[in-house]
């Protein structure tokens, strides 16, 4: 998965060089797609997003790990807020709320909690209005297995996301 989130934050850089073509209204919107995550694991994430209005927003996320040594439920959530709003792409402050629940087949199983703060971006093709490219960037407070930490977000200093939106406002043609 490290080669994915490679390979987004390239895509990411090469699409800040396109030109904008119109503005972006996610009022009402709902994204629904993956989001990298800041579980002890570095577990990718579904994601879901709400735009309650053109500058305020909320992030569900949930993911899960089930394997032979360690199972792993995260599950959280995000307040977004619209710092820039740009043609085709938004910069927000992001706060960020969530929980861990993991139970190795040895051992006991244990139930942490991360906060997180930071900045974060989506850009949308011009192409393809609707599908919207993320990453953030942030900072990390989590405390599991009574071990406390403060770090980057996901264990390197790029989270990525991709997302599709429903619904919204009709744009007149």
């Amino acid at each position: 998965m490290k080669v994915f989130k490679l390979l987004a934050i390239i895509c990411m850089c090469s699409l800040l060089v396109a030109g904008a073509v119109y503005a972006k209204d996610l009022k009402g919107k709902v994204g629904v797609g993956f989001n990298s995550q800041l579980s002890e694991n570095g577990m990718d994430s579904l994601s879901a997003k709400y735009w309650l209005n053109n500058d305020l927003g909320f992030q569900g996320i949930f993911g899960f790990t089930f394997s032979d040594d360690v199972d792993e439920i995260d599950f959280g959530g995000k307040v977004l807020y619209k710092l820039i709003d740009e043609d085709n792409m938004y910069v927000a402050g992001i706060g960020g709320l969530g929980l861990s629940r993991v139970d190795p087949d040895k051992g006991d199983s244990d139930t942490g909690w991360w906060l997180s703060g930071g900045v974060g971006l989506e850009y949308f093709f011009s192409g393809l209005p609707n599908l919207g490219f993320s990453a953030e960037v942030g900072l990390v407070f989590s405390d599991y297995r009574d071990n406390s930490s403060f770090n980057t977000s996901a264990d390197t200093a790029v989270s990525a996301g991709i997302h599709y939106y429903f619904g919204g406002p009709k744009i007149a043609k």
